[in-house]
């Protein structure tokens, strides 16, 4: 790889190059000489075509696959380290789903049957499922964020925004690549890809990516390691050129993952620092006292097919794709040896999606129509196993109402299915009003259906003759429409200067609590009452400049995203069991401020800030038990985030390179829950990683070594509150890691 390429793929998308035109130079510019200090471009497909990031009047952040490489990011978690503004975590480790929060845009909800207000797209394909969110990076092209209401472009309608991760594509020549990765907690990591033709019309390419980690939590049961990774991954594309002007896109890609359970960090919430059974967890956040194995087991298998058919100045595509999924999720609660909760989480979902657009183009006009059709059948299976600690106190008997000892000693199983059907029809246009300043509307109108079921039952097999039921709802139907809109205005000021500014109004249906309801049949009643709608009006202004004839680069903006209807994930502690309710607050305001600046002083030297702040407040929020949540802050969005980054490369020789990169990830206090606890809750802290090495034979073989959490500093990217039973679930970060990775290409 080139010192350009090297200085390119570190600039957090705001400098990268262009992967698809790179992909076709007979000549990969991994063979050009490293003599040319100058800023490449990101071509991006936010607007449904390729244009350069910068002339694109969206706030966006687009990073290279190199990008991801560099800096280090191989998981979709991982994001939310690195990207202002954005927040990301799972809801129980390896295996589930994301906790994703961009702008104040969000959703807690551990469950299954419900999708958040931020979109993930693989490709040109949205994914339905949660389960299905948290994946691997490997063989990617560049991943897009794009910030605020996404309804006139895309196939599915979102309030908060998108991310879009872009795979890599089958190349007209052939290329290898692999890379092997070594570090602490006995990780490795290995990816391969081979891409190349099959005859002078079709072209495939196929890689994979294996991932496995002991972990770096220590049981003291058995002095085994916890929190380990175990991954497999596939992907295999084609594209075929049918005629010169119809072509053909087909694309299949697996996932299994069979990771031991995560394992949480204790912490007791009642006098003395004990849970409800009298236990304190070890001081130590890195070890704990676990008594309940299992692995995750996740299966799932998709394709898509995606059509292009080009009639001179129009486009036709057809994106048609279907994706299945089967997981369950065995989860040790209680984080303790004592069994007082615990967990399985069970999903299978089949997804099917249709995608039809139509797009033209002429002088200064720009236009494109498109309809989506999306079906999912779901289906959860979840169970809880509560007190069984005490059933030596009952001669093994459950006792669901705690008379026996005060605690409700009861295994209890929660059946869900839920059937989603949605259909919209969207369009956006550009009109060059006058030179440099063009005008863009966009409408959509979106009609959502969920039947849901849910039926709640106690079992037992040595007492109960069958299953009891304790709540049973068939066929409850949720049904919603809308109208979603965006307009803006953006002016060329100078070839380097785009200032623009847009408003636009997003729509995310309502739907259907799929937790764990209470076993009193008033309050299960409740809790399966639908929530409403959630809307959201986003206003921005922003730019995007280059200085210094390019070595200087700043893009801003400013925001403001008025909520009403808000959908608030909230677990309620009761003094006996916690609810799980899923609520409207009546609305919600984030201000917000986001900077992006890159500067390379001289060549071989690249310095990148990125930083947000965001102010947030609830309003008209009140919980189950009376408790009002008026003016808190908005759960996991910070007020105050900044990643910065530094990077030299130099020639050690005629053919070798070397480079040397430091970076870090700050970000303020962050709340994980509306009810603004302190103690599930983290303060601000700052995540410090380091990477250097050499290059050889033009860049053909790469040998780098690297350290993450440099500073070992210890923090939690989530945290539950449980208190009903005396703790707290804590999810702890990983500490200081260092390691070695050697990647080959041809």
């Amino acid at each position: 790889m080139t010192k350009a390429q090297l200085l390119i793929g570190t600039a957090f998308g705001i400098v990268g190059f262009n992967s698809s035109a790179a992909a076709q130079d007979t000549v990969s510019q991994e063979q050009q000489t490293a003599s040319t200090p100058v800023f490449g471009e990101i071509v991006v497909t936010a607007q449904k075509r390729e244009e350069n990031a910068q002339d694109v009047p969206i706030t966006i952040t687009a990073l290279s696959g190199d990008t991801l490489s560099q800096i280090g990011i191989q998981e979709s978690e991982q994001l939310g380290e690195f990207l202002p503004g954005l927040e990301i975590s799972t809801s129980s480790g390896e295996g589930s789903q994301l906790i994703l929060f961009l702008r104040g845009a969000g959703l807690s909800d551990f469950n299954t049957n419900n999708s958040g207000p931020v979109a993930i797209y693989s490709d040109e394909v949205y994914i339905s499922s949660p389960a299905l969110t948290a994946f691997q990076f490997f063989d990617t092209e560049r991943v897009e964020v794009l910030k605020g209401p996404q309804g006139t472009l895309y196939g599915r309608n979102t309030t908060g925004g998108a991310i879009k991760f872009i795979t890599a594509k089958p190349t007209d020549y052939f290329t290898a690549k692999a890379s092997a990765s070594y570090a602490e907690f006995d990780t490795t990591r290995f990816e391969a890809a081979v891409s190349g033709p099959i005859t002078d019309s079709i072209r495939a390419r196929v890689a994979v990516s294996k991932a496995d980690s002991d972990g770096f939590i220590t049981n003291l049961v058995d002095g085994s390691s916890e929190n380990g990774v175990d991954t497999f991954s596939w992907r295999g594309t084609i594209d075929v050129d049918v005629t010169s002007n119809f072509s053909l896109r087909g694309n299949i890609h697996g996932n299994e993952v069979s990771s031991p359970a995560f394992k949480f960090n204790h912490l007791g919430s009642l006098p003395g620092g004990v849970d409800a059974l009298g236990y304190s967890g070890p001081s130590n956040v890195f070890e704990g006292e676990y008594n309940r194995g299992g692995n995750v087991d996740l299966s799932s298998i998709g394709g898509y097919v995606e059509a292009n058919l080009e009639l001179g100045a129009v486009t036709i595509t057809s994106v048609t794709a279907y994706d299945e999924i089967d997981r369950t999720l065995p989860e040790e609660t209680d984080a303790s040896p004592l069994d007082l909760l615990f967990v399985n989480y069970g999903v299978e979902s089949e997804t099917f999606t249709q995608e039809l657009r139509i797009s033209g183009e002429g002088d200064n006009f720009q236009w494109l129509l498109g309809g989506f059709y999306l079906t999912e059948d779901l289906a959860q299976n979840q169970t809880i196993d509560l007190f069984r600690e005490l059933r030596a106190l009952t001669g093994g008997a459950p006792d669901p109402t705690g008379a026996i000892t005060g605690a409700p000693i009861l295994f209890a199983r929660s059946l869900n299915t839920q059937d989603l059907e949605t259909f919209a029809i969207f369009g956006q246009a550009s009109y060059e009003i006058l030179p440099d300043l063009t005008l863009t509307g966009g409408l959509r109108y979106t009609e959502e259906k969920k039947t849901f079921s849910a039926l709640g039952q106690l079992e037992d097999p040595d007492f109960f003759p069958g299953p009891i039921p304790v709540y049973q709802s068939t066929d409850l139907v949720n049904k919603d429409d809308a109208i979603s809109w965006r307009v803006a205005l953006d002016y060329q000021a100078t070839s380097d200067v785009l200032i623009y500014g847009s408003a636009a109004r997003g729509f995310k249906s309502g739907g259907f609590n799929g937790g764990f309801l209470s076993l009193d049949p008033v309050e299960s009643a409740i809790q399966l009452q639908p929530y409403s709608p959630e809307f959201l009006t986003a206003y921005e202004l922003g730019i995007k400049s280059e200085w210094l004839d390019g070595a200087l680069r700043v893009n801003a903006s400013v925001f403001y995203n008025d909520f009403s209807d808000l959908q608030v994930f909230t677990l309620v502690n009761t003094n006996a069991l916690p609810l799980q309710v899923l609520d409207n607050a009546g609305g919600a305001d984030v201000f917000g401020v986001e900077l992006e600046t890159t500067i390379s002083p001289t060549d071989g030297l690249i310095f990148n800030i990125s930083a947000a702040f965001l102010d947030s407040e609830l309003s008209a929020l009140t919980n189950a038990v009376g408790v009002s949540f008026d003016g808190n802050q908005i759960a996991n969005t910070p007020k105050y985030s900044v990643s910065a980054l530094a990077r030299y490369d130099f020639d050690l020789t005629d053919s070798v390179g070397a480079f040397v990169q430091g970076s870090v990830a700050m970000k303020s206090d962050v709340f994980f829950s509306t009810e603004n606890n302190p103690i599930v809750s983290q303060d601000g802290y700052a995540l410090v990683n380091a990477r250097t090495g050499v290059s050889f034979a033009e860049g053909k073989f790469k040998l780098s070594v690297f350290g993450t959490n440099l500073t070992d500093k210890t923090y939690f990217t989530n945290v539950t509150d449980l208190s009903d039973f005396g703790f707290f679930s804590r999810y702890v970060g990983q500490p200081r890691q260092f390691g070695v990775e050697l990647a080959v290409e041809y």
